[in-house]
């Protein structure tokens, strides 16, 4: 399934993976909410909880990840510092983005974020 993330005036898409935690997040779109920059994501925290396969449960993530932190209800969308991410535990990757990670790293600070989910054909 195919979502749509528009930062202010940013927008890019993304690819959800078929798992359990991904199905019910696409079930709760659309969703609005309130993230803030890193430096090496986008990150903000979830009104509601997903449920969760512990076996897809892992360390680290790959840059342009789609991740749900179920420790914290955090979504990130994760664009930098793959290569020291295996230090940060209880990552569910939900998917990935589909634009160049330079979009995402150009975006700084506290934006709200509208996710929607795109339809066959856009």
């Amino acid at each position: 399934m195919r979502i749509a993330l528009r930062f202010d005036d940013t927008s890019i898409t993304g690819l959800l993976n078929a798992s359990e935690t991904s199905r019910a997040f696409a079930g709760r779109l659309p969703l609005s909410l309130h993230m803030s920059g890193s430096g090496i994501d986008l990150c903000g925290r979830l009104p509601f909880d997903l449920p969760v396969d512990a076996a897809l449960v892992h360390c680290g993530w790959a840059n342009g990840d789609i991740n749900y932190c179920p420790g914290g209800g955090w979504l990130a969308v994760l664009f930098g510092d793959e290569e020291n991410s295996r230090r940060y535990s209880g990552q569910v990757t939900l998917g990935h983005v589909e634009c160049p990670l330079e979009v995402l790293r150009d975006l700084c600070g506290p934006c709200d974020v509208e996710i929607e989910r795109v339809s066959e054909g856009e």
